[in-house]
């Protein structure tokens, strides 16, 4: 007969396992949202034309972003503007010449804080003080944000699409708030950050017209030139959703499976 000897579990290993335990008990919300629950905004779209989706943050500054309208107008090509309420509220006059001009305007938010640090109150709080202020100066209805920071949770997600906004994020970055230089935020823009990353078809391009980026100036008309010349046309947030079968990702759809165009 085989005798087996059971050790007995070091105190060490108790704890260990312990630990591990109320790890799984604490952040089991969490753990489960990371495979079924998580909310994403939309990064880019799928189309059957050869829209991609134009964008410009603004929160500060007051040289670059009459320049871009000058090149925008000079081409004929319309965006979208993510403004920040304090600056729109500093410069109305370039708000309204904004929207004369054909631009869609959505929101950047109020303070330009990361959101996912608020609570669902707070969240909504940014979002509508910032709206009252957006929608009363460019006479639109927004119902676009881009988060400040791009910093987003489900709670940020959950919080503005019950608001009935649509959180956008982007393909495609030109990395212009870094100022590498224009040929560097041309390259980012065309050929991607990693190869094979440019902008195509249903891409949402992220630019900004905020005086951090004067690279923007300059390297603009040549990207509107080459894009123009692939066949694409550079377009509104809100135009592209439109036109769109699906966004991306998948987790980006609303969970009442509402057409991203209707938002």
């Amino acid at each position: 007969m085989r005798i087996v000897i059971f050790k007995r579990p070091s105190w060490r290993n108790i704890a260990l396992w312990g630990i591990l335990l109320f790890v799984i008990i604490a952040y089991r919300e969490n753990v489960t949202s990371v495979f079924s629950g998580k909310l994403k905004p939309i990064y880019s779209t799928t189309v059957n034309t050869q829209a991609i989706g134009l964008t410009f943050d603004i929160s500060w500054g007051e040289k670059t972003a009459e320049p871009i309208l000058d090149i925008l107008k000079k081409e004929g090509v319309h965006a979208t503007f993510f403004l920040s309420s304090p600056w729109a509220e500093k410069h109305q006059q370039l708000v309204q010449r904004i929207v004369a001009e054909g631009h869609e305007i959505g929101s950047h938010g109020n303070r330009h804080i990361d959101l996912n640090t608020l609570g669902a109150g707070e969240i909504e709080h940014e979002i509508t003080t910032a709206q009252q202020v957006l929608e009363k100066i460019s006479g639109q209805k927004v119902r676009l944000i881009r988060t400040p920071n791009g910093a987003y949770d489900n709670k940020v997600i959950s919080t503005a699409n019950r608001l009935g906004y649509r959180v956008i994020q982007w393909s495609v970055d030109s990395l212009d708030w870094k100022r590498p230089g224009p040929s560097a935020v041309i390259n980012n823009v065309l050929n991607g950050i990693r190869s094979g990353g440019g902008a195509k078809a249903g891409d949402i391009i992220l630019f900004h017209a905020s005086d951090s980026a004067p690279d923007t100036i300059q390297a603009l008309p040549t990207v509107i030139e080459r894009l123009k010349a692939k066949g694409h046309t550079l377009i509104p947030v809100g135009q592209l959703l439109s036109q769109a079968s699906s966004t991306w990702p998948p987790e980006s759809v609303l969970k009442d499976g509402a057409n991203p165009a209707a938002r």
